[in-house]
């Protein structure tokens, strides 16, 4: 092999070397160039909320930019707390509560969650004072600048969160638990009220004992989703102890029930 022949050689190699090093530089590159384009999720606010019945506090919505395609969720527009349901997808990551007297904040929640939705809770009323029909009052005349308030007392959220991965499928979204959660109106004292592996369906609230009634749905055939076929309870949650609700129809009226609607000829 002549010494040019060998020369040649050596050079195509250098080129293929130089070649293959070019076409992995410029993979990497593209790699880089790709990862940085897709955009970041971000801390973002949504609109803030007011309440009309002269609280304290201000609510201001938390989100993440960048996801809302991915979850589903349709970020509310502004809307004034009227005592309803507010917002029918997902609120947010997480909630701030403004003082607007003394100008602090906080937030709500200190881990990673999706709320779903929240609702005012209305407390028991002040007693009016008694009076007869000709609308002479039994009671000692009070201070005329001292009136009754015939606003709830008591006022509390109710939150209905996702806060865990019930289904284990890597996210949490609306196929996952929905746990209700209590707190006072500055969004401080929050609490567990329906078990962690259940979905809050419905509450009525009964201002007489003061206990909210929860319809949830558990997984009861546990495939870890939450459908039609999956059993649906009920539970009693006290306002002035909130904790854990306890289910209201208890096992032996379930076999009593079963007995007559089932087993009877």
């Amino acid at each position: 092999m002549t010494a040019h022949n060998i020369s040649r050689k050596i050079a195509t190699t250098f080129a293929l070397i130089a070649i293959t090093i070019s076409c992995s530089s410029t993979k990497t590159v593209n790699q880089a160039q790709k990862k940085a384009e897709k955009p970041q999720p971000q801390i973002a606010y949504s609109d803030l909320i007011v309440d009309d019945r002269e609280s304290e506090y201000m609510m201001i919505p938390v989100i993440l930019s960048g996801v809302e395609k991915e979850s589903g969720r349709d970020p509310i527009s502004l809307k004034i707390f009227s005592g309803k349901s507010i917002g029918s997808g997902t609120i947010g990551e997480n909630m701030i509560f403004y003082n607007k007297t003394n100008g602090e904040s906080n937030i709500l929640l200190n881990r990673k969650a999706l709320i779903s939705k929240f609702e005012y809770l209305p407390g028991k009323k002040e007693p009016e004072n008694p009076s007869n029909q000709n609308g002479q009052t039994n009671q000692p005349k009070q201070n005329s600048s001292k009136k009754v308030s015939s606003k709830p007392q008591n006022q509390l959220l109710l939150f209905h969160i996702i806060d865990s991965d019930t289904n284990t499928d890597g996210k949490l979204d609306h196929a996952d638990a929905i746990v209700g959660y209590l707190s006072n109106l500055g969004g401080k004292s929050l609490q567990a009220i329906t078990p962690p592996d259940t979905q809050l369906m419905s509450w009525v609230f009964d201002e007489k004992s003061g206990a909210i009634f929860i319809t949830i749905r558990k997984d009861s055939d546990g495939d870890r989703k939450f459908t039609e076929k999956d059993d649906i309870d009920f539970v009693r949650v006290s306002v002035t102890k909130p904790n854990i609700g306890k289910e209201i129809i208890d096992g032996k009226t379930r076999e009593e029930l079963q007995k007559i609607m089932l087993n009877s000829k």
